[in-house]
């Protein structure tokens, strides 16, 4: 599936820029990016749906408006914990003793389509508008939703993002992402993100393609994964069959990602391979959607490269997506 555009914002809030960031002073105040992508202030909005609105909004900048005219524009949000901002104080002021009587922005703000739909509204989008939330395989699942949507002729092109915010306190975030020294890479900083992808037909106007995205249900201990190579065997076999040009299918130009749950020894194993290794997560943090950050900002950043994107859920179930560029 060709990928027409991509961006990626991290949490120093710089579109499509690496930056220097530290964990204790996060968030950061968004209107800054808010002025620099939309050109004016967000009115009734939280902060959550300000990084939904400016990430998509920076991918499909990266098209002409004659392109985007008279095609049918399918958005696809990906969260893992959606909205918590607004969500923690609705239900604290709904729930307080007594009954209480939140406002009505903090109620529109914390329906859980509402990211998606202030988005669609600002891009004058009218095709499928969902959000998709699946903890830390949400991105590679509104990936394979929108793939399908694009494949069955529903609609055009497909605007595909990741978006987590940051809430503190530090140890309450990694808490409701459930990470622990045993199912997590250590000593990285938690963090943050609303990178996006432009899915849709046109081979001449892309800037790489997603060849597979594809999960898997064997279910196994998170301690027999440095020992099962499977998923890299199947990654070779969609190579093998894809139509490459010759530069990428050259080892020397194969990357792994790996995601937050991948730890070293599985990592070796692909290096041992002839796969380069691009820790990504440095760059953006620890946040459900990371894999969105690090897929766009490897399609935009890395030319003549084939990569494979590789995470799993906590449970066991695994998610990887294979990418090309040009």
């Amino acid at each position: 599936m060709p990928v027409i555009a991509a961006s990626y914002i991290g949490p120093a809030l710089m579109p499509n820029r690496d930056a220097l960031w530290e964990e204790n002073e996060l968030p950061l105040n968004a209107d800054a990016l808010v002025n620099e992508v939309m050109g004016q202030p967000m009115r009734r909005a939280g902060r959550f749906i300000k990084m939904v609105a400016c990430g998509g909004l920076a991918c499909l900048q990266k098209v002409s408006l004659d392109y985007l005219k008279g095609k049918k524009t399918g958005i696809f949000l990906a969260t893992g914990l959606g909205n918590v901002d607004e969500i923690l104080p609705f239900i604290t002021e709904v729930f307080k003793h007594g009954g209480g009587f939140p406002s009505p922005n903090q109620f529109a703000n914390s329906v859980s389509n509402a990211a998606a739909f202030v988005l669609a509204r600002i891009c004058e989008v009218t095709g499928t508008v969902l959000t998709i939330s699946q903890e830390e395989l949400s991105f590679e699942s509104a990936l394979w939703l929108a793939q399908s949507y694009l494949e069955s002729g529903e609609i055009d092109l497909a605007l595909v993002g990741g978006c987590d915010i940051f809430t503190p306190t530090v140890e309450e975030y990694r808490e409701r992402v459930n990470l622990t020294c045993g199912n997590s890479r250590n000593m990285l900083p938690m963090g943050e993100g609303s990178s996006w992808l432009l899915l849709g037909k046109d081979e001449g106007k892309s800037i790489g393609d997603i060849l597979a995205v594809e999960f898997g249900n064997k279910i196994i201990a998170p301690e027999d994964h440095s020992k099962n190579d499977n998923v890299l065997r199947h990654c070779e076999e969609i190579i093998s069959a894809a139509s490459l040009p010759d530069n990428q299918r050259n080892k020397e130009n194969r990357i792994l990602l790996p995601g937050f749950r991948i730890n070293k020894a599985e990592a070796d194993l692909w290096k041992q391979k002839g796969w380069s290794i691009e820790d990504y997560l440095p760059c953006c943090g620890i946040h459900s959607t990371a894999a969105a950050f690090g897929i766009a900002r490897t399609l935009r950043e890395k030319p003549s490269t084939l990569f494979v994107h590789y995470n799993y859920h906590d449970s066991g179930k695994q998610a990887f997506v294979v990418a090309s560029t040009k």
